[in-house]
């Protein structure tokens, strides 16, 4: 076999960016690690706490096998988050009724309309690059767009507008010649879970 396709110098670029992701990913993965452990420890302590708060309530032998004490106290806190549970009380007034009809009228009306609608989908290969990013917008007679667009540029720049304009228009034209030259394709995203 030849040379590996993947060593070509010309996929330095994507190379550096992935390696840079792995070193991205395995730093966060430690910290994951720490984060874990730091939430075990708490958990520990909790039930360190929770074991001498069962034996001061007249709790036997802990060794004996006995879970008696543990059981009375989480029946006691049980009770008393009951209490407080049942203490709670919420008004719902005629404003709150509304809003709660308008959303789930809302979320029927977008159920229906994701079930309805007709997924298409298009190869990413058969969009211009240049098309890639821009917003789908209503065809707008071209002489319309650019009145407007040139007063716009006239009440926000003043005297530089057409400096300014002229600008935009040489970029934007170097960037259609370097796509008609060079055809790029839209480059691939990297999933966060390499």
């Amino acid at each position: 076999m030849a040379d590996d396709w993947t060593q070509d110098p010309r996929f330095n670029h994507f190379w550096m960016n992935y390696r840079h992701g792995q070193s991205w990913y395995t730093k966060h993965q430690i910290s994951l690690f720490r984060s874990k452990v730091v939430s075990t420890d708490y958990e520990n302590s909790f039930l360190y706490w929770l074991l001498e708060q069962s034996q001061k309530f007249g709790a036997q032998d802990v060794s004996s096998g006995s879970i008696e004490p543990l059981t009375s106290f989480t029946e006691d806190c049980k009770s008393e988050r009951k209490a407080k549970d049942n203490e709670i009380e919420m008004e719902i007034t005629g404003d709150m009724l509304e809003f709660l009809k308008t959303s789930m009228k809302h979320k029927k009306q977008r159920d229906h309309i994701n079930v309805t609608q007709e997924v298409t989908y298009i190869n990413v290969d058969e969009i211009p690059v240049e098309h890639s990013a821009a917003d789908s917008q209503d065809h707008v007679s071209s002489c319309n767009l650019n009145e407007t667009h040139y007063k716009d540029y006239v009440e926000i720049y003043g005297d530089n507008a057409p400096r300014i304009q002229a600008m935009e228009t040489a970029i934007q034209l170097n960037f259609r010649r370097n796509c008609d030259r060079k055809q790029p394709k839209l480059w691939p995203n990297m999933p966060l879970q390499l």
